[in-house]
C-alpha cells in the first residue's frame, strides 16, 4: 500500500501507525500533549511501538519481495502483540480515570482489538510457513 509520501507500507503497519497517531493527536487536543499521567503516556507509547514492530515485520512484504522468513516475521509479530497488550492494559487504567472522552476510548479500543485480531491471524499464517 502506498502512503501519501510515496512509501510502501503493509496495510496493518499503516493502520497501527495511523491509529496510534490519532490517539496522540486526541491527547494533544485535550491538552494532554505531554501526558503527565503515566498510564496515558504508556498507552500512547506502547501503541506507537506496536506500529514500529509491525513495520519491521511486514513492510518488506508490502514490496512483494519473495520472503521466506516465517520465523522472523513470527518473532516480530509476537513482539508487536506484547506491546499492544501493554497498550491495551494501560488504556483500561486510563479509562478508569476518565482522562479521555468515551468516544475516543471506544474508537481506540476497537482499533487495538482489530489490530490484535489481525496480528493473531498473521501469526497463524506465518507459523505455517517453513
Amino acid at each position: 500500500m502506498h502512503t501519501g509520501d510515496g512509501r510502501i507500507k503493509h496495510p496493518l503497519s499503516l493502520r497501527a501507525f495511523n491509529s496510534s497517531m490519532a490517539l496522540w493527536h486526541q491527547c494533544e487536543e485535550l491538552g494532554l500533549g505531554e501526558p503527565e499521567d503515566a498510564d496515558l503516556g504508556q498507552a500512547v507509547d506502547e501503541f506507537q511501538i506496536t506500529g514500529v514492530k509491525l513495520a519491521g515485520a511486514l513492510d518488506g512484504l508490502a514490496y512483494n519481495r519473495n520472503l521466506r522468513r516465517g520465523p522472523f516475521v513470527v518473532a516480530y509479530l509476537k513482539r508487536a502483540l506484547g506491546h499492544l497488550h501493554t497498550a491495551q492494559s494501560a488504556l483500561e487504567k486510563v479509562a478508569a480515570k476518565n482522562l479521555l472522552p468515551a468516544a475516543a476510548l471506544s474508537s481506540t479500543r476497537a482499533e487495538m482489538s482489530g489490530i490484535r485480531e489481525e496480528i493473531l491471524r498473521l501469526l497463524k499464517e506465518f507459523r505455517g510457513q517453513r
